[in-house]
């Protein structure tokens, strides 16, 4: 039987590839048709569950070409942000962004920011979606064929109505699509886009998939109580991303930024905790030097790095992503970890890979996410 998880991240290196090479010109030509339009000073990115931690790894990138740019989950915006800041205006580019296009709080933050005269320009894989009609333009963030977002092997009546995704596995190569689109998106504000740093970032990420330790670590660590992901800067998203893999396998997983780490979640790290640590080179890596060893001798916990070198302290343990690029483009290569160690851990505790919760009651939680997700009622006075 195919576990689909693991072929949509197998299938990653390809499909970037791709997006890249078919992407970077259409989405040039997209922000220009924009900024013709109107002077962009500031970027709002907003999106939920998975697409706001493309945002929030993504945020960097913009702020590195002198744009404000902030991320918000989508409710922040369209209930409370704008009505007393002056954060949207005529000069704000809104980026929603929902791989399924249908996600009610997104297409509300659209109604909201168009009230305050905002252009927007939507990150989808829908192209046909209430999202994407209500954007003045979209990016097309390719990852699965139109025809497979409108079936799903959900039985219920309810919950078979819950489409929008090709497999239904948590997700994952629909995350580095944003990802590589978001980060496509940042590199066309530069005044001569050098696209070329993205276009090694999906040999990168074969290489990084096919390190056999992610597997030997996540069968290791297949029995913890809890799992922890760590990072600061641009990957503290992959960090809440790999939390929230840990979830729909209905396991316990936790994210914090490493700082915060120290002054909260230390606190439940008990004797052979995994803690997951993302430390490129330089600001990560030096803070982790000082924290892992702690728990590695004090604790008894386990550390696990992640970086281009192997780390000069001892008793972590080390998975090698070789990327020597710059840090904010260093999200995808970094971002595959998580869902993949999530994968191992859940296989190991045999767990149905091919579906939410780990086939634990997934039928009653999906026909809830039904009603409390996609029948949420929108906003419309603005």
């Amino acid at each position: 039987m195919i576990d689909y998880m693991l072929q949509e991240i197998n299938e990653q290196p390809s499909f970037l590839k791709e997006l890249v090479n078919t992407s970077k010109e259409r989405v040039y030509e997209t922000l220009n048709e924009i900024r013709k339009k109107n002077e962009i000073k500031r970027i709002v990115l907003t999106g939920c569950g998975d697409s706001l931690c493309a945002a929030l790894t993504t945020e960097y990138a913009f702020n590195k070409k002198n744009l404000s740019t902030m991320a918000f989950p989508p409710m922040e915006i369209s209930r409370y942000k704008y009505k007393f800041s002056d954060l949207l205006d005529d000069k704000t580019l809104l980026i929603p962004i929902s791989v399924s296009g249908r996600t009610p709080r997104v297409v509300e933050s659209i109604r909201a920011a168009r009230s305050r005269n905002c252009s927007v320009l939507a990150i989808t894989n829908n192209p046909d979606s209430p999202v994407a009609r209500l954007s003045d333009n979209i990016i097309y963030a390719k990852s699965s064929k139109i025809e497979s977002l409108e079936s799903t092997s959900y039985e219920g009546e309810i919950s078979s109505k819950y489409v929008g995704y090709e497999h239904d596995v948590p997700q994952t190569k629909s995350y580095t699509a944003v990802q590589m689109a978001l980060l496509l998106l940042a590199e066309s504000f530069g005044k001569d886009p050098d696209y070329s740093e993205l276009e090694t970032i999906p040999e990168i990420v074969r290489k990084t998939i096919e390190n056999p330790l992610i597997e030997q670590l996540g069968i290791k660590h297949s029995n913890a109580s809890r799992h922890i992901y760590s990072a600061s800067g641009p990957n503290y998203g992959n960090a809440l991303f790999g939390e929230f893999k840990m979830y729909e396998f209905s396991l316990v997983g936790f994210s914090k930024e490493i700082e915060e780490y120290c002054h909260t979640a230390y606190f439940i790290t008990e004797k052979d905790t995994p803690v997951v640590f993302i430390a490129p080179r330089e600001i990560s890596y030096q803070r982790v030097a000082e924290i892992a060893p702690v728990l590695k001798n004090v604790i008894e916990a386990e550390p696990i790095i992640l970086s281009e070198d192997q780390p000069d302290f001892d008793n972590s343990e080390w998975i090698e992503v070789p990327y020597y690029g710059s840090e904010e483009n260093s999200v995808i290569p970094y971002g595959v970890m998580g869902p993949l160690f999530a994968y191992w851990v859940a296989k190991e505790k045999g767990l149905n890979v091919n579906t939410f919760r780990g086939g634990a009651e997934q039928e009653k939680y999906v026909e809830g996410s039904y009603y409390t997700i996609r029948q949420s009622k929108i906003k419309n006075d603005y």
